[in-house]
């Protein structure tokens, strides 16, 4: 593919969404760097990062995670939003980006059962790999944990961040009150479909009235379940009837095996997005087995927004560029040894 060409390829078209406008189709998918401060703050390799991210053709940037909760948090060195501190450390981010164009927003979550503490809790008590037993909320933990992510929201817009998106995929704690094969709760925060959505509608009705209508507000989600794949389809059908009636600005689709995905596989999550959006009014992003423009463009021609990538971006910041100038694809080969490592780094790399 010629240079010449590259003006007309979908993926660097803009993007009008409900409230923000893009420059191009390309977002970097928020990851846990592990590279932040002890205290939750932004550290000097972050900002590199993030500029280096910046300065190479990415519309979108999903900042974090950021943890609204010290209890929350899955390892040392997690982002955080819990005050006034991490407000102006996270407002380096955006002046960083800003000048490229780039759109920025942070992803907010609680790590839930993974969460890096002596007394981890979830929707239900749940034995864990290491021995520990996660214990079920109880609803005022429920009620303070729902402040602690609109106050995070809050302290995002503060920040200047262009949005936040919810993190309720892989595993964490929204995604395990949305998952029946996790949440057994016999209240109103388990069972049907509306029930185990209620803390995510609830948390984002209320960053809707916190920070206002038109603040932009996205959700990541997992579109797939391994162990009740029936009933969380059916729950897929009934979340994104609601994400339209809540004014959400975009769902990004990721799945809850992506870790396990071989490298010959592309698009890993292509053909779930398309079948759960069907004709809805809602902008998507899909994340996971993008590797070249070749299958950005299959992405964005089948019917998908945006695409999203991670892991591609760990090992090569600068892949955009480097594919426009003639590389064939991403380096990245899928192993996520990125992931166990202490700190995100790619083995590719000279470390």
């Amino acid at each position: 593919m010629s240079i010449m060409n590259f003006e007309n390829l979908q993926v660097f078209k803009a993007l009008e969404l409900r409230n923000m406008t893009i420059k191009n189709r390309i977002v970097r998918s928020a990851t846990h760097s592990m590279l932040g401060n002890l205290d939750g703050t932004i550290s000097a390799d972050e900002l590199k990062m993030y500029d280096e991210l910046a300065s190479n053709e990415i519309g979108l940037i999903i900042a974090g995670q950021f943890f609204v909760s010290k209890d929350g948090i899955v390892a040392p060195g997690s982002n955080e939003l819990i005050n006034d501190n991490h407000v102006k450390h996270a407002k380096k981010i955006k002046e960083i980006v800003e000048p490229n164009d780039t759109k920025v927003i942070a992803q907010i979550n609680h790590a839930g059962i993974e969460a890096y503490s002596q007394d981890p809790f979830g929707p239900s008590e749940f034995n864990l790999e290491d021995g520990r037993v996660a214990r079920e909320m109880t609803i005022d933990e429920i009620t303070r944990v729902k402040s602690d992510f609109v106050e995070a929201a809050v302290r995002a817009q503060k920040s200047g961040m262009d949005g936040v998106q919810l993190h309720a995929a892989h595993g964490y704690l929204l995604c395990e009150f949305l998952k029946p094969s996790i949440n057994k709760r016999t209240d109103n925060y388990g069972g049907s479909s509306e029930n185990r959505f209620r803390i995510v509608r609830e948390i984002l009705e209320e960053i809707k009235e916190a920070c206002g209508e038109a603040y932009p507000v996205f959700i990541k989600i997992d579109s797939n379940d391994l162990i009740e794949t029936a009933t969380y389809n059916d729950d897929l059908d009934y979340m994104m009837f609601q994400f339209e009636a809540l004014g959400i600005e975009a769902v990004e689709f990721s799945g809850s095996d992506f870790a396990t995905k071989k490298y010959s596989d592309h698009n890993y999550f292509l053909d779930r997005a398309l079948e759960i959006k069907g004709d809805r009014n809602i902008a998507t992003m899909v994340v996971g087995g993008v590797r070249n423009f070749n299958d950005m463009e299959t992405v964005l021609t089948s019917g998908v927004d945006m695409v999203s990538l991670s892991r591609p971006f760990i090992t090569e910041p600068d892949l955009i560029t480097r594919l426009k100038k003639g590389q064939e694809k991403s380096r990245c080969v899928s192993c996520s040894k990125c992931a166990s490592a202490g700190r995100k780094r790619c083995i590719l790399n000279t470390l």
